[in-house]
């Protein structure tokens, strides 16, 4: 099975990019999810996820991970996620920076509108609910990679997101190369190369303690979520 992650060195140091901080990082006025401290900011939207069971010991492996990170010479270079926060993403909705709008809807119509819109045209189809993934890394310290644990299951996820597309509206740009994973934090700065390389074989020693307890993880059911901010993503009902 493919996997689409970036280059870990060229991510770590920002050489595919312009801008002089990651994206998800901006001062409050700028539209970002974090501050160059780690405060999180208001950023509204909704997506389609599947959480990870708080009491499986896959989140306990998960928030093992985030801890070794958090308490290593590298735990400065990120913010964290709660840990009742962790989850899959499946299909992204809208968010300040989202590109996309969902067809039909005007542009102008609030995140809790387009929510109503986006539950509406999921009502009463018949999505699988349950999903079964494998850990394949951690990447750069802060996103564990995951893909289908077979080929059927990697077919079904991919095939979820052509139903979700389709249903919602919502056509994002490089759909067929997105890469499923489960955010533990963000990284604040870029790196230079040195700090990079570091960073990468660590990540990797990390994940080489935890894979085996990551190698069968049974997500929860899809779940259409609206968000204030990353900390915290709440089923809509």
């Amino acid at each position: 099975m493919a996997t689409f992650r970036p280059d870990p060195i060229r991510f770590l140091t920002g050489a595919d990019t312009e801008v002089s901080r990651p994206r998800a990082i901006s001062e409050p006025a700028q539209g970002g999810k974090f501050t160059p401290d780690g405060e999180v900011l208001p950023f509204p939207g909704n997506t389609v996820i599947c959480h990870i069971d708080p009491k499986s010991d896959v989140h306990a492996a998960l928030c093992e991970m985030q801890e070794e990170v958090r308490h290593s010479d590298f735990g400065a270079l990120f913010t964290y996620l709660p840990p009742a926060s962790l989850h899959m993403t499946v299909f992204q909705g809208i968010s300040p920076d989202s590109p996309v709008w969902p067809e039909g809807v005007p542009k102008g119509a609030s995140r809790d509108e387009v929510t109503n819109v986006l539950k509406t045209r999921l009502a009463g189809h018949d999505l699988p609910q349950r999903r079964h993934v494998t850990a394949t890394g951690l990447f750069c310290g802060h996103s564990v990679t995951l893909e289908g644990s077979t080929d059927i299951e990697e077919a079904r996820l991919r095939a979820t997101r052509v139903s979700l597309r389709d249903l919602t509206g919502l056509r994002h740009d490089h759909f067929d190369t997105y890469t499923f994973h489960i955010t533990l934090g963000y990284l604040l700065r870029w790196l230079d190369r040195a700090e990079a390389e570091d960073l990468v074989a660590f990540s990797n020693q990390v994940y080489a303690r935890h894979a085996a307890r990551l190698s069968a993880i049974d997500l929860g059911p899809l779940e259409l979520c609206s968000f204030e901010d990353m900390h915290h993503f709440e089923p809509v009902t």
